[in-house]
């Protein structure tokens, strides 16, 4: 078996006193690296069940377990330290890395990939445990705390600029009682699109398509109005390449000219932003070209593809009904 270095580059803080954490959600690969981190997490949560415990329970523990690991990752990355009343849970955090990195690298085959992923589980673990003491008090995880858009970030400023046309007083800010009902339904999509995991989204929708497909007894109507009903309701994936797009433009006019690099979920735009002013004014303009923003300040991202599925099954019944 393969023997890795586990003290490899260990994070410091640098003269300026800026604190580079390394966090594997955000490597440039994370996509192909999620299935096996998601693999190893898995593993995790079923050695740590004692008693007989059905797969399906084990599934559970585990997407639990995979959420409070990013989710305490990010907030520590923010956070650039730790609290007094958080050093339990840092250290919790970064036990639970170990046991990922152990689980990892105990794989009969190690391949490029896979060391690329130890590399980074290994970095995020030294940048949890090297976290520097913070002075007050902090947040502790809870898994039923609501997720939010957190401000100054990506997906914050994307919300700020799509959500102007729903606010009740246009000077005021982007809280609950200023926005409308259509404006809170928008920013609670798009923080749920923040979030959203959508390889496995998509893999639900590929589960859900192929029992239609082996569902006996439908009519021919029946059936293409179930796919399409599918198709719909997972059409919002769209905004994933929309989302993507916009942050590659960003990366694009921030490094590295005013940043060494970007974290989707971390960096702090409006303080780079302070150092870039056009380029703030380039970016809303770049929101409102992906976002097909209208006149008005409403997006139409789901315009087309939604017309696009309606069209393939009018056909479709119309033809082979």
């Amino acid at each position: 078996m393969t023997e890795f270095n586990y003290q490899l580059n260990p994070v410091q803080v640098d003269p300026s006193g800026h604190y580079d954490f390394q966090n594997v959600f955000d490597f440039p690969d994370f996509i192909e690296m999620r299935p096996v981190l998601r693999e190893a997490v898995r593993q995790v949560a079923k050695e740590g069940v004692k008693e007989p415990t059905l797969p399906v329970q084990v599934e559970r523990m585990a997407t639990a377990l995979e959420e409070q690991l990013e989710r305490c990752t990010r907030k520590y990355e923010r956070q650039a330290g730790y609290y007094p009343n958080q050093k339990k849970e840092k250290n919790e955090l970064s036990r639970l890395f170990t046991h990922v990195l152990q689980a990892v690298s105990a794989r009969d085959e190690i391949d490029q990939d896979i060391e690329d992923l130890v590399y980074a589980v290994n970095q995020t673990r030294l940048s949890i445990i090297g976290l520097p003491l913070l002075e007050g008090e902090g947040p502790l995880y809870s898994p039923d705390q609501d997720q939010e858009l957190l401000p100054g970030t990506f997906y914050y400023l994307v919300a700020l600029e799509l959500v102007r046309p729903y606010l009740k007083d246009p000077k005021g800010g982007m809280v609950p009682e200023n926005v409308t009902k259509k404006g809170r339904d928008l920013v609670l999509h798009l923080t749920t699109y923040a979030y959203r995991d959508w390889d496995s989204y998509l893999t639900h929708q590929y589960d859900e398509k192929h029992a239609i497909e082996n569902q006996k007894g439908l009519t021919n109507v029946e059936y293409y109005d179930r796919l399409e009903e599918n198709e719909r309701h997972y059409a919002d994936h769209a905004y994933a390449d929309v989302l993507a797009d916009l942050f590659g433009d960003l990366e694009q006019m921030l490094v590295p000219t005013y940043c060494d690099h970007l974290a989707i979920m971390g960096t702090n735009l409006e303080q780079v932003f302070q150092k870039a002013p056009l380029v703030r004014l380039q970016f809303t303009q770049k929101v409102r070209e992906r976002f097909l923003v209208d006149d008005q300040g409403e997006e139409h991202v789901m315009d087309q593809p939604l017309q696009s599925i309606h069209q393939k099954y009018e056909f479709y019944r119309t033809n082979f009904s």
